[in-house]
């Protein structure tokens, strides 16, 4: 995918979907980066029919060099409430702005904890491959829900922003079976 592209689908998102899903606003624009290439950025009013909890949310997302598309946004738990957890060093060059700064993150690969499964499961579930990232740069601390992968077509992003921006939902056992009826009755709609 080129940055063209990628823009067009984020347009395309609040163009089309941006009423019925409640997205405030959409921002998208091209990069001269060489590992960054395009920026979008969802807002989700609090109002959205795919937030519980009515706070807005947000997701980042960048098209990076090899074509691929990191989406991330925060799943609004403390980094203490995933309990054994292994995981792998990530990092992720931004180069947006000189000089290039690096995010570095760990990649929960297993965890004991049910919140993590849960976006395991549910992105296993609809196909689309989740991951739970801690992180602890400055502006970018907490627990992220991470997308890593391509971007087919504009269902695909809309699948893609319903589960990332449902999942925020996730505040502990107790409304797990809420998130997962929100997240399958919007899915069975788009």
């Amino acid at each position: 995918m080129d940055s063209s592209k990628f823009v067009e689908l984020m347009l395309d998102l609040h163009n089309k979907y941006g009423n019925a899903l409640g997205i405030n606003d959409v921002y998208a624009y091209s990069a001269l980066g060489r590992v960054i290439k395009a920026v979008g950025t969802v807002i989700i009013s609090p109002n959205s029919p795919m937030l519980l909890a009515k706070a807005p949310r947000s997701i980042s997302m960048y098209l990076l060099g090899n074509g691929s598309v990191l989406a991330l946004t925060d799943l609004p738990i403390s980094v203490e409430a995933l309990r054994n957890c292994v995981g792998e060093r990530v990092e992720v060059t931004n180069d947006l702005y000189k000089p290039p700064s690096t995010l570095v993150a760990i990649n929960a690969t297993k965890c004991q904890d049910a919140i993590y499964r849960v976006v395991k499961d549910v992105g296993r579930k609809y196909g689309i491959n989740l991951e739970v990232w801690l992180t602890s740069e400055l502006g970018m601390e907490g627990v992220k829900v991470v997308y890593r992968g391509g971007i087919k077509d504009l269902k695909h992003l809309v699948r893609l922003v319903i589960l990332m921006t449902a999942l925020t939902n996730v505040r502990g056992n107790g409304n797990v079976d809420s998130v997962f009826k929100l997240i399958g009755d919007l899915m069975r709609k788009y």
